[in-house]
């Protein structure tokens, strides 16, 4: 009994320390940043920050839900910028900005869907045809706009951007909406019980009775919303419609949610830990920026901070572990 309770208190300080090590990590990253920069811990640029990373927070929620299921998605940046490019043609053709929206969301829910469809269909591995996805929309998204971005100014896209209770604006809330919205659905719906099931034993869950092929044109399906909500807030900041927008988001997106704490083989995680994850990939973001680096540089110092969290955090595994 006594060495059950042992390991038991081992396993919980062990996720504990999984769980709040980023955490840890995330304030000594805040603090060193303003110590260089004694702007960076204020409100205007704490609101630019959320602001900035709204679309990574969004896209980290689907991330999260591909990567718990073992339905990885390495296309919604890709389908970001073509649906993007979407709205923007349509608006341009018609001077409506709700039929614009209407059809970038929609396009952004059908692409997603005919991921599904082969992925279901044909058996074949998501991350390849993800993969393919990332390649071919991205290419799609250049050759409808000659690689040149389309402007894309309106009142009610200009809305979501501009700073209503003082530095903040809708779009961070647009954020906070699609975030807990995730929660809601990975852990009070069929869905979400089915995403941890197909994640940890796929062909269990089937021999369950569990309609998986369904369940998975329902993940995707969402995923596209998801992108589409952070495709209006990247059109929204740029004031355009770019083919090369967001490029990298979603190599970012999944870095925070391991990074947070989610293990990379699924059927295991939560929405809480891919926040920190999103926060400290944001603090990153914005305080290597602001310290004037080339982008040559942030990228280095970005890819040592995130091996030295993430050896952190397996340090400190192996620590309770003992």
């Amino acid at each position: 009994m006594m060495a059950a309770s042992s390991t038991q208190r081992r396993a919980v300080l062990s996720r504990r320390i999984n769980e709040y090590g980023l955490l840890v990590a995330l304030i000594a990253l805040i603090v060193l940043f303003t110590a260089l920069n004694p702007r960076f811990l204020t409100l205007p640029n704490f609101g630019t920050l959320l602001e900035q990373n709204t679309p990574l927070l969004i896209i980290a929620v689907s991330m999260t839900f591909a990567i718990i299921s073992r339905n990885i998605d390495l296309a919604p940046a890709s389908i970001l910028a073509l649906s993007g490019v979407f709205l923007a043609l349509v608006y341009t053709a018609t001077g409506s900005i709700l039929l614009g929206i209407a059809v970038g969301i929609l396009s952004a829910v059908l692409v997603e869907l005919f991921n599904a469809l082969i992925i279901v269909r044909g058996g074949i591995n998501p991350l390849i045809v993800t993969l393919a996805c990332w390649i071919w929309a991205r290419g799609l998204a250049v050759s409808l706009t000659g690689a040149n971005s389309i402007s894309v100014r309106d009142p009610l896209l200009d809305f979501l951007t501009r700073p209503l209770i003082g530095d903040f604006s809708p779009a961070i809330g647009l954020g906070i909406v699609a975030f807990f919205i995730g929660v809601i659905v990975l852990n009070r719906t069929r869905i979400g019980r089915y995403t941890f099931a197909m994640g940890s034993d796929e062909r269990a869950t089937i021999q369950a009775g569990v309609p998986v092929g369904k369940y998975k044109f329902l993940l995707f399906g969402m995923f596209g919303c998801f992108v589409g909500a952070a495709m209006l807030v990247t059109v929204s900041r740029l004031g355009a419609a770019a083919p090369d927008a967001a490029y990298g988001l979603e190599l970012d997106a999944i870095v925070a949610v391991i990074i947070g704490g989610n293990p990379f083989q699924g059927g295991d995680g939560s929405l809480r830990r891919t926040l920190i994850g999103v926060l400290f990939i944001a603090v990153l973001n914005n305080g290597l920026g602001n310290l004037g680096m080339m982008d040559a540089q942030i990228a280095v110092y970005k890819g040592l901070a995130i091996i030295l969290a993430l050896v952190f955090g397996a340090l400190s595994a192996k620590a309770a572990s003992r």
